[in-house]
């Protein structure tokens, strides 16, 4: 409840600021990337190879991508302005051996991930729907010694945005890849990534230009502010209520615990639960509507859900599911541009508990998938950025949707980011996997990764949270998901229970 250090009387001490450095390139932090919530959270990003890698070769192709000009923003370090305390970044100019552009530390092993007493842990889908450890028990293996893990981490040291862990083993590698939120969204780190793969094959020619150095490259979704009005305006959350939602949210949190845990769904399994929605739909509909595996999964989370609330509950399930806008709003971007940062937009699927109860999942993944086809369009996408941003100048958080008393959810879904295919670090093998047991491993590509941030694998938590990973090379849909420990019972039983 980060909102909550902004209360004069319950702020720690003043953070000791780290000293300017006049050579430094200063330029802003932008609208959306200074959130009250993103501001507190570190991601820490961890994939695993079954290659051997060079840690140095990922390192130098990393810092020759922050090296070039507009992505050398990057680079540059978080402080605060003496006279009002707003964040910008200073850029080292040069970057040097003291000063570098990536924060890079390296481990090696001789034992095999399978006797290392953490890494032997790790998800391996075994063709049955299984839950492992929370994303945040792997912590350890994605950073290394002096990685930031705080906001005060960045303002008061001097260190880079982006810190590179790279753990060597005797058949694998963990890569380990953290950075602040405020720097990069998910779509804003796959930009990176993409030229970082590229610089690392000697494609320098392919690495993009990099947009929103001095000028915020969300700019275009809000200004000049559109006029057409959002679908959901008049339904902000907004003063007292946010407060009431805030506490109510607390006060369940504590009641039922949430629990952190990585969900690997079989192909046969995701197939089978997206088969008898569509089959729902077909029933009524004929073959005229479509929905995908994300709308099937977002109406297995409303639902999930409604069955946490008490039985006839009326009360609003509201699910926030992250949207990038970057290639559904031409208008506001530049073609062939990377640009990092964190996009403004949203969609809101809203529907009563007891309507979840008696709609079959295949009605809710149309709701689902009606929700993404109206505000998904360019326009609303825009009409969301105006009412964010003038909630952001005023309460530094992006604007929310719902009642004081709804159940409140997050989803965000990375199936179509495809990171275990976009990631190719295969210049830098330096020995291969085995061959046996190999169902069309793609060399240099990673077999599982996650996302999560510094804090405690037990929480606390506070509201529920759903992230589509992807699907690996086998089909498996992989999750990572906060859910009180019922309905990750309800979660597993109901789809092991999925038959033809």
């Amino acid at each position: 409840m980060s909102w909550l250090s902004r209360l004069p009387f319950l702020r720690g001490p003043a953070l000791k600021l780290a000293p300017k450095v006049p050579t430094d390139e200063v330029v802003p932090v932008h609208l959306f990337d200074s959130t009250t919530g993103l501001k507190g959270c570190i991601l820490v990003w961890m994939f695993r190879f079954d290659e051997v890698l060079d840690p140095d070769k990922l390192h130098t192709s990393l810092a020759r991508v922050f090296q070039r000009d507009g992505w050398h923003k990057l680079g540059g370090r978080y402080r605060r302005r003496e006279e009002d305390g707003e964040l910008e970044i200073h850029i080292p100019r040069p970057f040097t051996s003291e000063r570098p552009p990536v924060h890079f530390t390296k481990e090696s092993s001789n034992m095999r991930l399978d006797e290392h007493p953490l890494a032997s842990k790790l998800p391996r889908a075994a063709g049955k729907v299984e839950t492992f450890l929370g994303p945040r028990a792997f912590n350890s293996l994605a950073m290394g010694l002096g990685s930031p893990s705080s906001f005060e981490d960045l303002i008061q040291g001097d260190k880079p945005q982006f810190s590179l862990h790279v753990n060597t083993f005797a058949d694998g590698t963990i890569v380990g890849l953290s950075h602040s939120h405020m720097t990069a969204d998910l779509l804003g780190l796959t930009a990176v990534i993409n030229a970082w793969c590229h610089e690392l094959a000697g494609r320098t020619d392919q690495v993009p230009v990099f947009g929103g150095v001095q000028e915020d490259g969300m700019k275009g979704l809000y200004d000049p502010p559109t006029e057409v009005k959002h679908v959901l305006a008049g339904k902000e959350l907004t003063g007292w209520r946010v407060l009431y939602w805030l506490a109510w949210a607390f006060y369940e949190s504590k009641r039922t615990a949430l629990e952190s845990r990585i969900l690997c769904i079989p192909k046969d399994k995701m197939d089978k639960l997206t088969a008898k929605a569509r089959s729902e739909i077909r029933a009524k509909d004929g073959d005229h509507s479509f929905i995908s595996q994300g709308d099937v999964l977002a109406a297995l989370a409303c639902r999930l859900n409604a069955q946490g609330q008490p039985p006839g509950s009326r009360r609003n399930i509201m699910t926030m599911m992250a949207l990038d806008p970057r290639s559904r709003a031409p208008s506001a971007f530049r073609d062939g541009v990377a640009y990092a940062g964190n996009s403004p937009t949203a969609v809101f699927l809203e529907c009563p508990a007891n309507k979840a109860m008696e709609m079959s999942l295949g009605d809710l993944a149309l709701l689902s998938r009606k929700s993404i086809t109206v505000q998904a369009t360019e326009e609303q996408m825009k009409a969301y950025s105006v009412l964010s941003a003038e909630s952001v100048r005023k309460s530094n958080m992006n604007v929310m949707f719902g009642d004081k008393d709804m159940s409140f959810q997050l989803m965000s879904n990375w199936l179509k980011a495809s990171l275990f295919d976009k990631i190719d670090f295969s210049p830098a093998i330096v020995k291969e996997a085995p061959t046996e047991g190999d169902s069309g491993r793609k060399r240099g590509h990673p077999i599982y990764y996650h996302s999560a941030d510094p804090g405690s694998v037990d929480g606390p938590y506070m509201v529920h949270l759903l992230v589509v990973m992807g699907a690996d090379r086998d089909g498996n849909v992989w999750m990572s998901c906060v859910l009180p420990h019922k309905t990750w019972d309800d979660f597993v039983e109901y789809l092991d229970a999925l038959v033809e």
